[in-house]
């Protein structure tokens, strides 16, 4: 048996234990009124009820197809969580595979009463059904970022035409906030403790509250179509061979690029590699955000986004017109065409550690768990897509007219 294993049995012996002494000052409580609703996830599960005044709860489960309160010790792979509150998300499960649920209460230090009645649920990744999010006006929204305002609460970030500005916590109820930039915002970003919005004209915005933006020189008046950071380091790109660099977010240093392709897409890994792609299927690589050399994507569509998803390595897909995805796995050195089963533009895509996510135009949606099979989804619009981010167990997608979609 492994330290992990033993480890895991340890404190599943412990909480039996404690399940087992309590009984002190206090009394059994009914389970909770109307039993347990169980709404999966991607490797999720989110357990919620009606709470009693005065009960504490304790939250049973197991991958098995039921359990109960008394004996979920004997069911292997079991867990108990003390003092738990509605809702409740149980996180690192496996999807595919199927969880039972039951929750108990008590009062005082009593005995826990009879659990609520066993609720399976299969955990899974989300993209495959969406629904509709906020209102964000009637502007497209061309991207999506999330970060720490000065508030110290994490928001959802979406700019776009005419320095439209949204920001919100759950990525369904979003708030209109003043222009971040007088232009057309393509792309956002949270590095160096700064929001940071770029676009048409060469503008560039930064600012901590999403309200207050300074405007930053960058010297050009070139669209800027993307942005990417290693947390040092921001880069930007954009229309005919332009990047900017900088590592303040303030002040923007020029870096010559063999191309003058315009540049729609760049990421960074956190294998040291930048990846920058545009039109003409062009393809850039740098190791220090200086000194760029151009690939082979083996395409001569546009490409319009590119992502690196690491788990146990390093996949790096990039998507573009005409329903395009070129994939590769060894750091952007050789590139393979996938197919998509689509010719709609993918103007953009996310990575989860369980799958790779793409949107775009007429409302497209495809999901794939390795980059190279993809699945089309029904995203509820035809509304184009420009934008897709992944976090806290979900997809938010913003795009034409202001339009937001939703996935769990």
């Amino acid at each position: 048996m492994s330290f992990f294993s033993i480890r895991q049995a340890l404190a599943a012996v412990l909480v039996a234990v404690l399940v087992s002494a309590c009984g002190g000052s206090g009394s059994s409580a009914p389970p909770p009124t109307g039993g347990i609703v169980v709404t999966p996830g991607d490797g999720t599960a989110t357990v919620t009820w009606t709470a009693s005044p005065g009960v504490k709860y304790w939250l049973f489960y197991a991958p098995s197809t039921s359990i109960s309160s008394t004996d979920w010790i004997n069911v292997p792979g079991s867990r108990a969580i003390l003092d738990v509150t509605s809702p409740y998300v149980v996180t690192g499960l496996a999807n595919g595979y199927i969880y039972s649920f039951t929750v108990n209460g008590r009062n005082g230090d009593g005995p826990g009463g009879v659990g609520s009645p066993s609720v399976s649920a299969v955990p899974r990744p989300a993209g495959a059904t969406w629904s509709a999010g906020g209102s964000l006006g009637t502007n497209t929204l061309r991207s999506l970022s999330y970060g720490t305002s000065t508030d110290l609460l994490g928001y959802y970030l979406a700019v776009g035409d005419a320095g439209s500005t949204y920001r919100s916590t759950d990525g369904l109820s979003w708030t209109a906030l003043p222009a971040a930039a007088n232009a057309n915002l393509n792309a956002a970003t949270y590095t160096l403790s700064k929001f940071i919005v770029v676009g048409s004209g060469g503008s560039i915005s930064y600012g901590t509250d999403m309200t207050t933006w300074t405007a930053a020189e960058s010297n050009t008046t070139e669209t800027l179509n993307a942005i990417a950071s290693n947390g040092t380091t921001v880069v930007a790109v954009g229309n005919n061979g332009t990047v900017r660099s900088s590592v303040n977010g303030v002040n923007w240093a020029a870096v010559s690029v063999p191309t003058s392709k315009h540049l729609y897409g760049i990421v960074y890994s956190g294998s040291g590699l930048w990846l920058a792609v545009g039109a003409g299927g062009t393809l850039l690589t740098s190791t220090d955000a200086a000194t760029w050399t151009a690939a082979a994507s083996g395409t001569t569509a546009d490409l319009r986004s590119v992502t690196v998803q690491a788990v146990s390595s390093y996949i790096y897909v990039a998507t573009g017109d005409n329903g395009t995805i070129i994939r590769s796995t060894d750091s952007g050195v050789t590139w393979a065409a996938q197919t998509s089963g689509t010719t709609a533009n993918l103007l953009a895509v996310s990575p989860s550690t369980s799958q790779f996510l793409a949107v775009g135009s007429g409302g497209a949606v495809l999901t794939s768990p390795d980059g190279t099979t993809w699945t089309t989804r029904d995203s509820g619009t035809t509304a184009s897509l420009q934008s897709v981010l992944f976090g806290f167990s979900q997809y938010v997608a913003v795009g034409q007219g202001g339009m937001s979609r939703i996935s769990k």
